[in-house]
């Protein structure tokens, strides 16, 4: 049985989500989770920043990106690389709950 864990108040976080191959299978997965601390401000700024900043696992050398605004805490980047572009999305979550078992 799940067991809930308390959880500290207003810990915003910077998520990383992107499409990871393992042999012919293809999946979104999340690579990256930083702590923003308690400011949901800050948060947006880390997770802007990390949508301009953040080296994704494919294309192996970015060449150029195109950033998107999908929403408030929301980012859409394509990462141009030589052969083809690559997309990842950076989003900001606000941590609600942790369980154990």
């Amino acid at each position: 049985m799940e067991q809930q864990q308390p959880v500290p108040p207003d810990q915003w976080y910077v998520l990383v989500e992107e499409k990871v191959t393992k042999g012919q299978s293809i999946s979104w997965s999340l690579t990256a989770t930083h702590p923003a601390g308690p400011d949901v401000g800050q948060a947006r700024r880390l997770a802007a920043e990390a949508a301009l900043t953040h080296r994704p696992k494919h294309p192996r050398r970015v060449r150029g990106r195109q950033v998107f605004q999908t929403g408030p805490d929301n980012w859409l980047v394509v990462a141009r690389g030589a052969q083809e572009d690559h997309h990842f999305r950076v989003s900001v979550g606000l941590l609600t709950a942790v369980t154990t078992t």
